[in-house]
């Protein structure tokens, strides 16, 4: 089994995908051939991204398994640089099982960009979208816009923690003091209420507050920010299934942006895509350990879709076998 032989590839991209080093790849190759240095980071680089090309898409491994949908979904946009430059990893994401249902990348969140996931995904798995229960988002104006013209029908809850660290970007919530304490405590009450009349109540309170003390210019913001799509707040108060939160995708957003800041960009276009694909990829077959929720631990997220993958150590390999593809 030469070095670079197929088995050997998959097994370097996945050793990279869980350590994202190719120091400790390298060093761990090096060991079982029991040759120092045996292959240059760049050879092996360029061996792991033509692989990459060979993997079915996020939507092939979609088309062939089938996994269950929630019927809740949730949607984000998470940045990466090319050349310095910003672009936008779009996802739309399963809440429940944790599962990614589809993305894009794009130059910004823009309505076109968000209507070309969205048309994506009617393509892989028709009318899953227009029988949502529910969506979740932060306050993306382009992807609002098609929830009001294409999914009306559907709850659409305005992630509450995007709206509260969006306040606590004009008002110092940390270690508040005076004035600012007050208004935090204000802002947590319209945010945080247990039930809706409480929170349109909280908000009329602060809208006097703010009357009453016009010299603190930033308070106009507040109230701003906060009145913005304000009824999407209250979603979750007639859907007890919905969650004000978008903690699950921002946990995911926050992995791959581990990751690819750990790559520290890209420098082609193409290796995006094949970096993102792989990443993607590695994360519906990795097995969750560390939920706070037991019954997802030892399973990954097409297994939490209903998915039943064959025993695996290495997915890559088992995909390979499974969709048999041709290397």
């Amino acid at each position: 089994m030469g070095i670079f032989s197929i088995q050997m590839i998959e097994y370097s991209a996945f050793l990279y995908l869980r350590s994202m080093s190719f120091v400790k790849v390298i060093e761990t190759l090096s060991a079982f051939y029991d040759k120092k240095n045996i292959v240059e980071k760049e050879t092996l680089l360029k061996h792991i991204e033509e692989f990459a090309d060979l993997l079915p898409s996020c939507e092939e491994i979609t088309k062939h398994f089938k996994p269950f949908r929630s019927r809740l979904y949730a949607w984000d946009g998470t940045w990466i640089k090319l050349n310095g430059e910003n672009l936008v990893i779009i996802i739309c994401f399963d809440v429940v099982t944790l599962d990614i249902i589809s993305y894009i990348i794009a130059k910004d969140e823009t309505y076109k960009s968000y209507g070309k996931l969205i048309a994506k995904i009617n393509e892989t798995e028709p009318a899953i979208l227009a029988n949502a229960k529910g969506f979740f988002a932060d306050g993306e104006p382009s992807l609002i816009k098609h929830f009001k013209k294409e999914y009306s029908n559907i709850p659409f809850q305005l992630c509450v923690f995007h709206k509260y660290s969006r306040v606590g970007q004009l008002i110092p919530f940390k270690r508040a003091k005076g004035v600012n304490l007050e208004i935090k405590a204000k802002v947590e009450k319209v945010l945080f209420a247990p039930a809706k009349e409480e929170a349109i109540s909280a908000l009329k309170e602060l809208r006097v507050y703010a009357s009453e003390h016009q010299e603190n210019k930033k308070l106009k913001e507040v109230i701003g920010i906060l009145k913005r799509n304000f009824e999407f707040l209250l979603t979750h108060y007639d859907n007890p299934e919905m969650s004000p939160y978008n903690n699950t995708l921002e946990g995911f957003n926050d992995t791959i942006k581990r990751k690819t800041n750990l790559m520290k960009g890209f420098k082609k276009a193409e290796n995006v895509e094949r970096w993102i694909k792989l990443i993607i990829l590695d994360y519906r077959f990795h097995e969750i350990r560390s939920s706070r929720f037991p019954k997802r631990n030892g399973k990954s997220p097409l297994e939490l879709a209903n998915v039943n993958l064959p025993e695996y150590a290495n997915w890559i390999k088992m995909l390979r076998k499974e969709l048999r593809i041709a290397t």
